[in-house]
C-alpha cells in the first residue's frame, strides 16, 4: 500500500510494484476475488502460520488454515458479507487440539505487564490497531488487527506485522510506550509444547487454558 493523501490509500497487490500481483493461487485461494475478500481478515492466521513454520513441520497454505478456522468457529461469515473474528476462545481450542500449542487468554492487561510472559518458546498474538505500521499516527484506534509479539525487553517490543510495509513487516520493533498507544490490552499467549517437537499426537482441547471467555473479534 502507498499512501496518496490523508483521505485515502492507493492499493497495490504484491507490495509497491503493481506489475507483480500477489500469487493468490499459491495460498490455496480459488480466485483473486476470494483472496481479496479474506486477505484483510486473516492477520491472526498469518501469525499462526508463522508459528507453524517456526515450531513444527506443519506446512499448510493460508486457505487451508482458513477452512479449518471457519469449521472450528474462529470466524463467522454472515449472509450480509460481514465477518466476525478472529474469535479467541474457539481459536485457542483449535490450535491447542490440532497443533499442540498451549494457549492462555490475556485481557485488560497492558503490554508492560503481559510482555513479561513473552520469552523463547512463548509468544503473544496481540490485538493492536492496524495503524501501528505508521507509528506517528495521532490518536490511533486500539484493536482491530493482530500482530505476533516475540520479544519484550529493555523497553522495546519486537514483533511481526502481517500487514506491515516492506520495511516493517517481517520483523520490526517499537518502544514499549509507543506500542502501548495502539495496543488493546488483550491477546493470546501461545507456548510451544513438547508435542510440537515429539510424537505429534494432539493434546486434549481442555489443556488450552483460558482466563475467561472472549467472544470479541481481534
Amino acid at each position: 500500500m502507498r499512501r496518496t493523501e490523508p483521505s485515502g490509500l492507493e492499493v497495490f497487490l504484491g507490495g509497491t510494484d503493481p506489475s507483480r500481483p500477489h500469487d493468490w493461487a499459491s495460498d490455496g485461494y480459488r480466485s483473486r476475488e476470494e483472496y481479496l475478500f479474506w486477505s484483510r481478515k486473516v492477520c491472526g492466521l498469518a501469525c499462526l502460520q508463522s508459528l507453524l513454520l517456526g515450531w513444527t513441520d506443519v506446512r499448510l497454505p493460508m486457505r487451508e488454515l482458513l477452512a479449518q478456522a471457519l469449521d472450528r468457529g474462529c470466524y463467522v461469515a454472515e449472509p450480509s458479507g460481514k465477518v466476525q473474528g478472529l474469535i479467541y476462545r474457539p481459536f485457542m481450542a483449535w490450535v491447542g487440539s490440532q497443533f499442540g500449542f498451549h494457549c492462555e487468554l490475556v485481557e485488560n492487561t497492558p503490554i508492560h505487564v503481559s510482555g513479561r510472559e513473552v520469552r523463547p518458546g512463548q509468544v503473544m498474538i496481540a490485538s493492536v490497531s492496524p495503524e501501528i505500521r505508521d507509528p506517528g499516527t495521532r490518536a490511533p484506534l486500539r484493536g482491530g488487527h493482530l500482530v505476533l509479539v516475540y520479544a519484550v525487553e529493555d523497553g522495546v517490543v519486537r514483533f511481526h506485522n502481517p500487514s506491515g510495509y516492506s520495511h516493517n513487516s517481517d520483523s520490526t520493533s517499537l518502544p514499549l510506550h509507543v506500542f502501548e498507544r495502539f495496543h488493546a490490552n488483550r491477546g493470546i499467549l501461545i507456548a510451544k509444547t513438547s508435542w510440537c517437537e515429539a510424537d505429534r499426537h494432539p493434546v486434549p482441547s481442555s489443556q488450552a487454558a483460558t482466563r475467561q471467555d472472549a467472544s470479541r473479534p481481534r
